[in-house]
């Protein structure tokens, strides 16, 4: 399933949402009928939390079926809220906000190029992946421009034949590339999926959603 959505008339909801295949966190702030949306086409429970009091979640969030990449500054309390829930919480420097530059699955995470190797081996423990760093488009942050799931890839629109194959390898899935909100590159701000279902930004075109649809479910 495959649905428009935006936050608060802002089509680029990935900024404020990030989800696994069983869980979707959302904004405090969020409005119940975009909660109810969320659960209905992405089929997962959802949590409402801020990082750090904002409701950027896409941006300071990467997450898979085990845990979640937050940056240093993530309060305890709201820490302890993604534990209860059952996830892994993994804590990185503050340079890099984790939504932007990690791009995980069950299998593998790629992350920032300059994220440290002490950073790197905290993503690997906490998620039970295999970490990647090495640079597969000329945009280091890796999260804000591919999305991935357990089923499918969305890339950069720009991305090569040889790129797009290397990422495939990475994270074990087949993709396409695409775009969002009539022509933005940022996929990861755009988009927000899992294997089940898919919603994207208000302005997106059919041709994008098709181009969305084959890349993630096709």
């Amino acid at each position: 399933m495959i649905e428009h959505a935006d936050f608060y008339k802002n089509p680029f909801l990935g900024l404020y949402v990030k989800t696994n295949d069983a869980l979707t966190l959302v904004p405090k702030n969020a409005a119940p009928k975009f909660v109810e949306q969320v659960q209905r086409v992405l089929g997962t429970e959802t949590l409402s939390l801020f990082i750090d009091e904002s409701p950027i979640l896409g941006v300071f969030c990467a997450m898979n079926a085990t845990g979640c990449v937050v940056p240093s500054f993530i309060a305890s309390s709201e820490q302890r809220l993604l534990k209860k829930a059952g996830l892994n919480v993994c804590a990185i420097s503050e340079r890099f906000a984790p939504g932007n530059n990690v791009l995980v699955n069950r299998k593998s995470a790629l992350v920032h190029p300059r994220l440290e190797a002490k950073d790197q081996k905290r993503i690997a423990d906490a998620l039970d992946v295999e970490v990647f760093s090495q640079p597969v488009t000329p945009i280091p942050t890796v999260g804000s421009i591919h999305v991935v799931t357990e089923r499918g890839l969305l890339a950069y629109n720009e991305s090569s034949e040889e790129e797009l194959k290397l990422l495939e390898r990475f994270f074990g899935v087949r993709g396409g590339i695409g775009t969002v909100n009539l022509g933005s590159p940022f996929l990861g701000l755009g988009v927000v999926a899992n294997s089940k279902g898919a919603l994207v930004g208000g302005l997106t075109s059919g041709y994008e959603v098709q181009r969305v649809y084959e890349a993630l479910f096709g």
